[in-house]
């Protein structure tokens, strides 16, 4: 078995039996369930739709593949609880490795196809993957020249496999010399409490924390919040998700074949060629976060046959705005918001049934299972009321890959999701701000503390502060506020693009506005910028003289 291991945080024996009792726990693993789909998908097809075309095949080709993979894994030396990183767009290969990864019993530690190659070592790094799977194309290319020459930096990593037809370093090894043996089956026994997944969050911190997912969290996840839901459509979804992020993966990839769906899976977005598709072959779309529907009613294209398709969009990952909902409900498309994190997937979510001042004003009802008190500045715990949201649930975390941030972040056996919120006596989440300095923008965490570290090495910049603004296209996108340099004035967006660049950040990071201060920040006694009052700024409209924006 393998060598890597991680400290983990457990739930109180009582919680344990009483998930056990309830049948959130089964002893199921992620390969468990994987196999249980596929062996009940009998002619269920995966499609991958490309602006070149369609491919298509059974699931059972598609499985084959994926067993292959795994195959080919295991002949590298990958054993079972191995951590295997991947940075791969949505494709056919991007499926395979996720069956194949799952079969072998890997620890899965998928990266955004959006990260540059600073995260991308981070991650390579911190969850010490002992191979990585990446694409050769689509400007990945200085990601594996990264990998190459900081190969040395990098004591856990042994393999490095390039997807794709773009130049291979000598080492690296293609992904059809990976997949040219036939499919072995092994038996494979696994733990549920190990982890399975390591996700990827930002937070307070400058770099990406590591999220520590356990088989038996996301068995309780999947079968309990995802499955149900696809169960209620009569029809397919087309996923435009990224199956580099954990959430992407599962709805992409193995809760369709779980309640007997077809996969269809896109490797871009554009609302035009989504609504074509959803009409060509009668599929739902929409869900996910806000932008896909956004687009999908914005485009002159869309018909209330659309909306028939769409039916129900379940909507988080980026804030979610109250006319987005009420469009949608005039349209006959009931949208409902949901909350949830990395750490804790599915805390709320909205019903359909629900009268739409409920949809539109709250995050939804707790979910089955979960618990959530109310922490207040005191540090007591109510049911009810404003303050932290704090959750557990047989889906929570098992901690960070790094220990030391366990301590802040679980207080007496409950997360402490950095959100400031409110539950009302029917279980109703509003979620009001959050403490936590992140921006999602287009369901992609950015943690503010790392953009503004990038624009105070600027010359021109004294004082910055980064805060999540509205937008109705990405549900969020990052503001900085910057106060001048002496002899200096706020830097224009062109030339802060030019820094960053430079700086290696990751373009979807970028602030999309700028805001100049003469003065100082409102700060807290102690010195502490206040983000709540930058954020009220931020979401003031039109900006106010003298502030530059796009």
């Amino acid at each position: 078995m393998t060598t890597t291991t991680f400290t983990t945080v457990e739930p109180t024996p009582e919680l344990c039996a009483r998930y056990r009792a309830e049948g959130w726990w089964s002893g199921e693993t992620l390969r468990d369930l994987l196999a249980s789909a596929l062996h009940s998908s009998g002619g269920r097809m995966f499609t991958m739709y490309t602006r070149s075309g369609m491919q298509r095949m059974s699931l059972r080709e598609m499985a084959d593949l994926g067993r292959r993979v795994g195959t080919g894994l295991r002949r590298l030396g990958i054993v079972p609880g191995d951590p295997v990183a991947f940075q791969l767009s949505n494709s056919v290969e991007a499926a395979a490795v996720f069956y194949g990864l799952v079969h072998a019993g890997a620890v899965l530690v998928p990266i955004s196809h959006a990260a540059g190659s600073s995260d991308v070592m981070h991650a390579l790094r911190t969850s010490r993957a002992r191979a990585v799977i990446i694409e050769g194309r689509r400007g990945h290319g200085a990601v594996v020249e990264e990998i190459t020459s900081g190969h040395q930096r990098l004591e856990k990593l042994e393999h490095l496999i390039v997807v794709g037809d773009g130049a291979k370093p000598s080492a690296a090894i293609g992904f059809g010399t990976l997949t040219a043996s036939a499919a072995e089956h092994s038996q494979i026994r696994l733990d549920p409490a190990a982890p399975a997944v390591i996700g990827w969050t930002s937070g307070t911190t400058a770099t990406p924390k590591g999220v520590l997912l356990s088989h038996r969290a996301l068995c309780a996840e999947i079968r309990q919040h995802m499955a149900p839901l696809f169960a209620e459509r009569s029809r397919g979804l087309l996923s435009t998700s990224p199956v580099s992020h954990v959430t992407g993966m599962l709805v992409s990839l193995l809760v369709p074949p779980l309640v007997g769906h077809d996969v269809h899976l896109m490797d871009y977005w554009n609302a035009s060629d989504v609504l074509g598709l959803m009409q060509t072959h009668d599929l739902a779309a929409g869900s996910g976060a806000p932008v896909f529907l956004q687009g999908l009613l914005d485009d002159p294209r869309c018909t209330p046959e659309h909306h028939r398709l769409v039916g129900v969009a379940a909507l988080g990952g980026a804030a979610v705005s109250r006319e987005l909902i009420e469009r949608a409900d005039a349209l006959g498309v009931a949208a409902v918001k949901g909350y949830g994190c990395t750490e804790h997937p599915s805390i709320s979510l909205g019903r359909r049934a629900d009268p739409l001042r409920v949809r539109a004003a709250t995050d939804g009802r707790l979910c089955t299972g979960v618990d959530v008190r109310i922490r207040d500045e005191r540090g007591a715990h109510h049911r009810t009321g404003t303050g932290e949201i704090i959750t557990r649930g047989p889906d929570l975390f098992s901690g960070y890959v790094d220990p030391a941030l366990n301590t802040d972040a679980f207080k007496v056996g409950w997360y402490r999701t950095g959100d400031i919120g409110s539950v009302d006596e029917r279980g109703y989440v509003t979620v009001l701000d959050r403490v936590k300095d992140i921006i999602i923008r287009s369901g992609l965490n950015v943690s503010a503390s790392e953009v503004e570290a990038a624009l105070a090495s600027m010359p021109e910049v004294a004082d910055v502060a980064v805060v999540a603004a509205p937008d109705a296209r990405t549900g969020e996108h990052g503001c900085a506020f910057i106060r001048p340099a002496a002899g200096h004035s706020v830097p224009s967006l062109p030339r802060i693009r030019e820094h960053l660049v430079e700086s290696g950040l990751a373009k979807y990071k970028w602030p999309e506005e700028i805001r100049g201060r003469t003065t100082d920040f409102p700060r807290t006694p102690a010195g502490k910028v206040q983000k709540s009052a930058l954020r009220a700024m931020a979401r003031q409209s039109p900006p106010r003289d003298g502030i530059q924006s796009t």
